[in-house]
């Protein structure tokens, strides 16, 4: 009886052993299959990342085009005076949704320094003297502005209700003798000044 109890002892262990056995094989290929599932899911989303990487580089690098709040900066360069004139302007409607190379045919005088959609720098050179040389003084009790040319003539150009008796002594003799501006933006600038 003794033998009979360990034969089945025996086999009790034995079936015991087989079922962990069995479950360990089972997990252990569950897991690989997991890890293999796993590894192709990473494999999508790496090839998913990709594509939208790719996306948005060729959509930063697609063309730049003018936006409808863009300005226009111009820059001329007068040989003769060898003065600089900046105007910045709005840019017109047609141009809206130009591209770079769009816009140079527009511009076929002017080279393009800088091109973004919300502004574009263009420079040109010239020839000659430009009309952008002023002169503040006073005349009969105002403050008066007079364009230059390339002669030094003086031409009255408009006058102001900027009365020159409220101004300090220092500065009505400054405007007595004529103070130089140069450029629409500098003249205004300093009009506005002693407004």
């Amino acid at each position: 009886m003794r033998k009979e109890w360990i034969i089945a002892f025996i086999a009790i262990f034995l079936l015991i052993v087989s079922i962990l056995l069995g479950i360990y094989v089972y997990k252990m290929n569950n897991t690989h299959n997991s890890n293999m599932l796993a590894n192709q899911l990473l494999a999508q989303d790496i090839e998913a990342e990709n594509e939208l990487l790719e996306n948005l580089l060729s959509a930063s690098s697609s063309e730049e085009k003018i936006s409808p709040n863009c300005v226009i900066v111009e820059k001329q360069y007068y040989k003769d005076c060898d003065h600089i004139i900046r105007d910045t302007k709005e840019v017109p409607e047609e141009y809206i949704n130009y591209s770079k190379e769009e816009f140079e045919k527009e511009y076929a005088d002017w080279d393009v320094e800088d091109f973004t959609s919300n502004q574009i720098i263009v420079y040109k050179e010239n020839e000659g003297y430009c009309n952008e040389h002023y002169v503040i003084r006073e005349n009969n009790g105002v403050l008066a502005v007079y364009t230059i040319d390339k002669n030094g003539e003086e031409t009255l150009k408009e006058t102001t209700e900027i009365q020159v008796m409220y101004l300090p002594q220092e500065d009505l003799e400054k405007f007595q003798q004529g103070i130089e501006v140069l450029g629409e933006s500098e003249l205004r600038s300093t009009l506005e000044d002693f407004e």
